[in-house]
């Protein structure tokens, strides 16, 4: 399991876990975070996701983020064996292509320069640009996240907001245990 404290400047804001579990054929991520910080009033954002590959395929994955207890964005995609249905607060569309890279894969999985990642919660692809030596930008329609990878695993997010800029920053824990191998990534994606 990854750990990740939610920094604001020097403040703590939150925490994120995600587990990655695999089996034979198919492997599991489960996200976790809760973020409390301030702008004149107090706010708390709860961010899950649980998703399901089986042969490196997605078969269904669940986003739900609520903000201050109330739900603000519910997706669920799921795989019918022909093209997946994508729920996304209530509205349902179809998608044909096969889905192998969504945002839950993408913190034991380091992309490549151009690379795609399917966001169930913005219900389209986004895309990732080398910017540095593992380091690549993604622009979603909330706003530029850049990620940093050690040995295939994303060591910290920081995210650009127009009401605030904050990082998602990997525990010293979970940063020894990635860089010693004892938890380790997928690599490179590849198409």
């Amino acid at each position: 399991m990854l750990h990740y404290e939610v920094i604001k400047g020097s403040k703590k804001l939150g925490d994120m876990t995600v587990l990655r579990q695999s089996s034979e054929n198919e492997v599991k991520y489960e996200i976790s975070s809760e973020v409390t910080f301030r702008i004149l009033f107090s706010f708390t954002v709860n961010y899950e996701s649980t998703s399901e590959y089986q042969y490196g395929k997605l078969i269904k994955e669940y986003t739900h983020n609520k903000l201050n207890g109330n739900s603000q964005k519910k997706s669920t995609i799921w795989f019918d064996g022909e093209k997946y249905t994508l729920d996304l607060n209530g509205s349902r569309s179809t998608i044909q292509e096969t889905i192998q890279y969504s945002i839950a894969t993408i913190y034991y999985q380091e992309p490549k320069d151009g690379q795609k990642v399917f966001s169930p919660q913005f219900g389209n692809y986004l895309t990732f640009k080398k910017i540095g030596d593992h380091k690549y930008e993604m622009e979603s329609p909330d706003g530029l996240n850049v990620y940093t990878y050690v040995n295939g695993v994303c060591s910290e997010v920081r995210v650009n907001r127009d009401i605030a800029k904050f990082a998602f920053v990997m525990t010293p824990e979970s940063l020894v245990a990635v860089k010693e191998k004892r938890i380790v990534g997928g690599g490179f994606v590849v198409d």
